[in-house]
């Protein structure tokens, strides 16, 4: 059987160009077919005729919610599993340096690997448009003076009036991500949870709240905001908007070497 990978990499990191071509030769001379793609959506229509054992992004977190985004539209993308080799700053989301990749590939043709899944978060807007991201959910004012107005609820449970900068709803993946910045807790990987963390809140009583991932999560926009998904503007709210999040069924499959220890990493990447 063919062993195949297909690759991503973000051509703005300065050192993208000379990373793929050592991982695509190291890649070859393991014995792997390897194809680049300079565009998500071809790495996936390629994928849909051919698939991979899996993909491999060269960037960062960034990168791989830029795949993700799309993956996340397509049930067959869903069953390829992501190997991220880490050129940012913080790269949670990604498991590999450069120096790691070949001795990577050795343990992934001996079966010394897993795949870790995460799960997923599936947002309504008014009962028309719908969204499913990997890392959060944003809820944000629309000008840099104005001040949002929410009104949310938990399981039909109000936490009132929320008057901030915005309102994060995020996966445990996301808890390393702008929830941490704003204030939310680290979820421990093996917990299924979602995450409420408002952002610079105008009470002391608006604190981040972890709810179960059964939860419904619903958010009655009172000012006209932005809504963001996985770092992505994608509409306005205009006042009197409902979002309405989920947990999701769809995951997200990452190649993983070993056990992870989130805390470590948040320590080495966070310092």
């Amino acid at each position: 059987m063919e062993n195949r990978l297909y690759f991503y990499a973000n051509m703005s990191k300065s050192d993208a160009g000379s990373v793929l071509r050592t991982a695509m030769n190291a890649a070859s001379e393991e014995g792997f077919t390897c194809v680049n793609f300079d565009l998500p959506e071809d790495l996936y229509l390629a994928a849909s005729k051919q698939k991979p054992d899996f993909i491999i992004t060269i960037g960062g977190d960034g990168t791989i919610l830029r795949l993700v985004s799309i993956q996340l539209n397509d049930e067959r993308a869903l069953e390829i599993p992501i190997l991220g080799i880490n050129l940012g700053k913080i790269g949670f989301l990604t498991e590999i340096l450069i120096d790691d990749f070949r001795s990577a590939l050795v343990e992934f043709k001996n079966g010394n690997y897993s795949v870790e899944t995460k799960s997923t978060l599936h947002c309504v807007v008014s009962d028309k448009e719908n969204y499913t991201c990997l890392n959060d959910f944003l809820i944000f004012k629309n000008s840099f003076s104005s001040v949002t107005h929410m009104d949310a609820s938990i399981d039909g449970n109000s936490i009132g009036i929320i008057r901030s900068d915005g309102i994060i709803i995020s996966t445990p993946a996301g808890s390393t991500g702008y929830s941490i910045s704003a204030g939310g807790p680290v979820v421990a990987p093996n917990l299924d949870v979602i995450l409420v963390t408002p952002i610079c809140s105008h009470s002391l009583t608006s604190r981040p709240i972890v709810a179960s991932y059964d939860s419904e999560v619903v958010v009655k926009v009172l000012s006209e905001c932005f809504l963001s998904s996985d770092g992505k503007q994608l509409m306005t709210l205009p006042e009197g908007s409902e979002v309405r999040i989920v947990k999701s069924d769809k995951k997200v499959g990452f190649i993983r070497f070993g056990e992870r220890n989130i805390f470590k990493l948040m320590r080495e990447r966070l310092a």
